[in-house]
């Protein structure tokens, strides 16, 4: 699946603090700027999270708050591959859209450097639309 034009995401990483600590400086090393270059306010820490001690559990929410990233296409796969891998002692879940309201939502538990493809579908008549996209393919 690709999404174009503009790109909006809203991931939620679960773990010990020292966890994400880790994967925020991932996130802020430059490593994902071959998808899109990530700003700071992308990464939005629990309330308690400066409160708690590396070995307590918290969360960090990786998202561009509804403002549009610019891309002329972008796979989710490609991304999560590279993603989840540096995310694997996290549970993360999240979504990717587009400006033309398609959705890509996932889950990776902790442990697992890979993810599964979330719930796509709101009705029966889009999962048949899915299918039939899929078979022309």
């Amino acid at each position: 699946m690709f999404l174009n034009e503009e790109l909006y995401f809203e991931i939620t990483l679960e773990g010990l603090k020292s966890e994400l600590k880790r994967f925020v400086k991932f996130l802020k090393s430059g490593e994902l700027d071959d998808f899109f270059e990530i700003p700071s306010d992308y990464i939005v820490p629990d309330d308690g999270y400066s409160a708690c001690a590396d070995d307590e559990e918290t969360s960090v929410v990786f998202t561009n708050d509804e403002i549009g990233v610019e891309v002329s296409d972008f796979a989710p796969e490609e991304f999560l591959d590279v993603f989840c891998k540096a995310a694997r002692a996290l549970d993360v879940t999240g979504h990717f859209y587009d400006i033309n309201d398609e959705e890509y939502s996932f889950t990776s538990a902790a442990g697992s450097d890979s993810y599964q493809h979330g719930d796509e579908f709101c009705d029966e008549l889009d999962e048949e639309a899915y299918k039939e996209e899929k078979d022309e393919d």
